[in-house]
């Protein structure tokens, strides 16, 4: 019957534009009302996503109202095949969890330590062995299930490499850590770069010890009994290895960037 085939189809197609959704609770870390989003330490959601620290876009900017850090809330996740957000979100009863931003986190200005990494190439990476290059910083891990954190931010890297493609490979250098080091090794980073397209005179996949630099760049990270935090910081370093900028989130945009990685190649 061709009129209840199409009823079907229609159904279909309605189920998979809505997505998937899933029922999360967890301790809010960090809140950023400009972008609507909310990083949230949560429990393990049924089979498709293990405890973690992440950020989630909130459908409703209002729903932030009367949240903090420490707060135990419960929402829906809705994870369609090009975003995800946070809808309903309900604060839960009992007292709040303390939680501090990381006491190593640098200022404007700041120097970053020495790191001692190895790329997706099993290449050791320094930051004294970058001096002189203008570096753009951030933190994914290769497992991440939502469209609109670590791939995006992968994306936009993939559109600044780009931009700066005729740019001498002495100039800049895209840096890209795992927060995932246990499971994020140099062949499974070396297959994730492959995916994006990453040329690897400009753009490295760095794993091993990198709790201080993630702290230094203010990314909520940690690893415990599975849990991973991980808040989205991209940072922008100066050719002498210093912070010079520093951007929240995945959902900036490519040309903000580029205007702040054309200002510091600039910069002699």
């Amino acid at each position: 019957m061709p009129f209840v085939r199409s009823l079907v189809l229609t159904a279909f197609c309605v189920v998979s534009l809505l997505g998937k959704t899933w029922q999360v609770d967890g301790i809010v870390v960090a809140i950023d009302p400009a972008s609507k989003s909310i990083l949230v330490s949560h429990r393990p959601i049924g089979k498709y996503m293990p405890a973690m620290a992440m950020p989630f876009r909130v459908e409703d900017g209002r729903q932030l109202q009367g949240l903090h850090p420490g707060v135990r809330v419960e929402f829906e996740l809705v994870v369609n095949k090009d975003s995800s957000f946070a809808r309903n979100i309900r604060k839960f009863a009992g007292p709040d969890t303390p939680l501090t931003q990381p006491k190593e986190q640098l200022q404007p200005g700041a120097a970053l330590s020495d790191f001692h990494l190895i790329d997706e190439q099993n290449h050791a990476v320094t930051l004294s062995g970058l001096h002189g290059k203008v570096l753009v910083i951030d933190f994914i891990y290769t497992r991440c299930p939502l469209p609109d954190v670590c791939p995006r931010l992968s994306a936009s890297f993939a559109a600044i490499q780009r931009h700066f493609k005729d740019r001498p490979d002495k100039d800049l250098a895209l840096l890209t850590i795992t927060v995932d080091p246990d499971y994020d090794t140099p062949a499974i980073l070396a297959e994730y770069a492959r995916r994006w397209g990453a040329d690897p005179t400009r753009w490295s996949f760095l794993t091993g010890d990198v709790a201080k630099t993630a702290a230094e760049l203010g990314e909520l990270y940690w690893m415990d009994e599975g849990s991973i935090g991980h808040n989205s910081m991209t940072s922008i370093i100066t050719r002498d290895g210093h912070l010079a900028a520093m951007v929240d989130g995945s959902a900036w945009r490519v040309d903000q960037l580029i205007e702040l990685v054309s200002h510091q190649l600039e910069q002699k």
